[in-house]
């Protein structure tokens, strides 16, 4: 009991032990706080290019591959597969009004399919995230229905996304000639130059961007190609019809979304017969894409069912090899969506790992803090440690005592440190706009950092070894002075001055 009541009252009376608490805080604190940034930028980088892509991809880059058709339907086959979907990965040179030409990714997909393998259609504006945000806005008098009926209506177009213009034919056609017929464009809000204000904000989306006509310009590129045919390059006029916010800001920046058939046709992969000049005979030509997207079923072994995907894939260009020249490298791979992203998974992890290891560096400071103000309190402490040892505490009950309070400032200092992380992790997105509202800083550059957010959430596993790790540390700070105050002669201690 001795031993509490004086870990206690060290520890409220004696305010140069409040400095070590203080490190140990702060320590906790910073360490935390750059574990889950860090860690809160791999998992929404994980969460966010997982969202974009199938579990499983075949692809092959720029010429894409042929009979993809029949891998679809036997990849669909397969027990654990859920649905397969095709799209085409190019690009172009994009000019919307004659005002802004610029090179962007072009993506032909299936709209009504690709919400069966990835969530693309919850990243658009009009067709999911204006409701969402109706809903969301405090601001607003809704009623908790209304809220709900929005929500569910926000569900429901993201289940059956379209191309679809947003205003009448004769709308389009008032403002360019058989404007009416031009197909529709989805681009990412980097495209429509539509950014986040210092406010946090996003401005720049009007009305008026969904009736400005766009130009793409694309090159045709033949099964074999091996450079771009500028001969054969399309020009399509298309119309904006929504926007895309994945907040993956290398996606919203420069990516454009078009009908898959469409695309096809401008480069030239749509199926077509051919004629050879020396027989005269006709032949098929299929069409060609260049990824399959293959979404897989909950739990199911994403590296057994790339094998067994690939097995598909290699069966189907095996039944049409001896009907058609195909060299062995132009065979499209099959890759899982973590193969596909390695590079930058890999990159952010090492990242995380250097910035843990540097910090927990720094970290160590507070060890040594601790134990030269342990030091020096055992020192001023000589006499009452002879008293104690005088009237019976043994060297074990000594050295506990200087133990314990090294425990209590690591326990204290950690639960401060854990408070103050949680309260700045949580706010962090809401600091930042401050920051911009009232200094003019933006430290969080979207096109530097991929995310046009700063990750906020904190994991319970970080929180418990950052805890634990930081009671141990003041505990090892203190064991040295508590190892030479068990020492002391108790006779010696009382004669010292």
């Amino acid at each position: 009991m001795y031993k509490l009541h004086l870990i206690l009252k060290y520890l409220l009376k004696r305010r140069i032990a409040w400095v070590s608490l203080f490190a140990v805080m702060l320590c906790t604190t910073m360490v935390l706080v750059v574990i889950s940034v860090m860690g809160g930028w791999l998992r929404m980088f994980r969460a966010s290019f997982h969202g974009l892509t199938g579990d499983v991809l075949v692809e092959r880059s720029f010429t894409g591959f042929s009979h993809y058709q029949e891998m679809i339907i036997d990849i669909e086959k397969l027990p654990s597969v859920v649905a397969a979907v095709p799209t085409i990965e190019t690009f172009g040179l994009l000019n919307i009004a004659n005002l802004k030409p610029a090179g962007v990714q072009v993506m032909g997909i299936p709209i009504d399919r690709i919400g069966q393998v990835n969530s693309f259609p919850k990243s658009l504006y009009r067709g999911y995230n204006q409701r969402i945000d109706q809903a969301n806005d405090k601001h607003n008098r809704l009623t908790p229905q209304q809220r709900q009926k929005l929500r569910a209506e926000a569900e429901e177009l993201a289940r059956h996304p379209s191309f679809n213009k947003p205003f009448p034919d004769k709308v389009y056609s008032e403002r360019a000639r058989n404007g009416e017929n031009w197909p529709g464009m989805i681009a990412g809000i980097g495209v429509l130059d539509i950014r986040k204000n210092k406010e946090g904000t996003l401005e720049g989306r009007t009305p008026a961007l969904y009736l400005l006509p766009v130009k793409l310009t694309v090159m045709g590129m033949g099964p074999e190609a091996v450079s771009l045919d500028f001969q054969s390059k399309s020009e399509k006029h298309y119309w904006i019809v929504d926007d895309s916010r994945t907040q993956v800001w290398q996606y919203d920046a420069n990516s454009v979304y078009v009908p898959l058939d469409q695309l096809q046709k401008d480069l030239s992969m749509d199926a077509t017969t051919a004629l050879d000049e020396e027989t005269g005979e006709k032949s098929e030509v299929p069409a060609r894409v260049t990824t399959i997207h293959v979404r897989l079923k909950p739990g199911a072994d994403l590296n057994a069912a790339r094998d067994q995907v690939k097995e598909v894939v290699e069966r189907v260009l095996a039944r049409h090899r001896n009907n058609e020249i195909v060299a062995s490298t132009s065979d499209p791979k099959v890759v899982t969506w973590e193969e596909d992203k390695a590079t930058w998974i890999h990159a952010i992890e090492n990242e995380k790992i250097l910035m843990i290891f540097l910090f927990g560096i720094i970290s160590v400071v507070a060890v040594f803090l601790i134990f030269c103000i342990f030091y020096m309190i055992v020192s001023e402490k000589t006499k009452d440690i002879g008293i104690i040892k005088s009237v019976g505490a043994s060297s074990g009950g000594v050295a506990g005592i200087f133990l314990g309070y090294g425990a209590a400032i690591g326990i204290v200092g950690a639960g401060l440190g854990l408070l103050a992380s949680y309260l700045l992790v949580h706010n962090i997105n809401e600091l930042h706009t401050w920051m911009g509202q009232r200094l003019g800083v933006q430290i969080w550059n979207p096109e530097v950092y991929l995310f046009d957010k700063i990750p906020n959430t904190m994991t319970l596993k970080d929180v418990l070894v950052i805890g634990v790790c930081a009671v141990l540390a003041s505990t090892i700070g203190a064991l040295l002075p508590a190892w030479r105050a068990a020492r002391m002669n108790p006779v010696e201690a009382l004669r010292w001055e």
